[in-house]
């Protein structure tokens, strides 16, 4: 229906931003989302973009906002993250409500997820996690280094990725 109006690629964003990702931001956000379907959506966002023609313009740059010269289309695979990301402080807030009961469990083992963020971590000697939460985990891990969150004064021994024992972190 899109497709045959001549939209400018400001209104085929606004389009994209408002009528595509709004129907997926709720499954996304609760749901772990596979590389292969982020790719998908991708690929059918920017098909619609460019008329199922190549690009014309760098991905990179269509990101941008409006002042750097962008268009402000979305990244997927950023909004993905950014919307696991939101579960930690939904997770954080102090209380036992029902709906905490599983996501609290998991990172009860390892000494809470408070506990857990300050840690220096590596999330593949994290097991026993669901997928879901430990690309939480991952994604905050990405940030930390990101913006190079690093506080040399606070090391924590347990659940470092720099001190192992047999092939594993050390927790006590």
């Amino acid at each position: 229906m899109w497709r045959s109006r001549d939209l400018t690629l400001f209104g085929k964003v606004l389009i994209i931003n408002s009528l595509g990702l709004s129907q997926l931001i709720y499954s996304a956000s609760i749901l772990n989302v596979p590389e292969e379907v982020a790719r998908t959506v991708k690929t059918k966002l920017f098909s619609f973009l460019w008329k199922n023609k190549r690009d014309e313009i760098k991905r990179i740059g269509l990101y941008q906002d409006l002042e750097r010269g962008g268009i402000r289309m979305v990244d997927i695979d950023t909004m993905f993250k950014a919307l696991k990301l939101a579960w930690i402080p939904r997770l954080l807030i102090p209380g036992n409500q029902n709906w905490k009961t599983v996501p609290d469990y998991y990172p009860r083992k390892f000494g809470g997820l408070n506990f857990l963020l300050m840690c220096n971590y590596d999330a593949k000697y994290i097991k026993s996690i669901p997928l879901f939460y430990r690309n939480i985990l991952v994604y905050f891990n990405e940030l930390k280094t990101l913006y190079n969150f690093d506080q040399v004064q606070d090391i924590i021994l347990c659940n470092n990725k720099a001190i192992l024992v047999d092939s594993q972190t050390f927790f006590y």
